[in-house]
């Protein structure tokens, strides 16, 4: 049972090899990243916002949803419903200044619509999902 996302996951032990390197191959690497707080009619969603480089040219991806993640030694790999893993370093939490006016935008648009969007430091987040449970798609 991973303590963190009570999920019943296999230990890596158990894992065959092909199985192992499967894993390794799918794990997407982010320079610049948060966590967005979705939140509409249906319950909280939370989402992974990221850059696959440095940079202010960077092309930012956002994630279908967190499903689970584990936190490891310096990072923490989120697993989303679409089964993409992200390893975000803790150092590299935050974004850009153009970053930060798109996501204000987006969150502008969901407010006329009866939604609503935040951006969470990485320990809010883990409070939260600690607390609550999260949205399952």
């Amino acid at each position: 049972m991973n303590k963190k996302t009570n999920s019943s996951d296999k230990s890596s032990n158990e894992k065959s090899a092909p199985e192992t390197q499967k894993l390794s191959t799918q794990i997407k690497q982010a320079y610049q990243w948060g966590v967005i707080k979705y939140i509409d009619k249906e319950g909280v969603l939370y989402r992974l916002v990221s850059a696959p480089h440095d940079g202010e040219d960077a092309v930012w991806s956002l994630n279908s949803g967190i499903r689970s993640f584990e936190i490891q030694d310096g990072y923490v790999d989120f697993h989303g419903f679409s089964g993409s893993i992200y390893r975000c370093k803790f150092q590299d939490q935050g974004f850009s200044q153009q970053m930060l006016i798109t996501i204000l935008g987006w969150r502008a648009t969901e407010l006329e619509l009866g939604n609503d969007l935040d951006l969470m430091p990485f320990a809010l987040f883990l409070r939260e999902w600690e607390a609550k449970t999260p949205r399952v798609m």
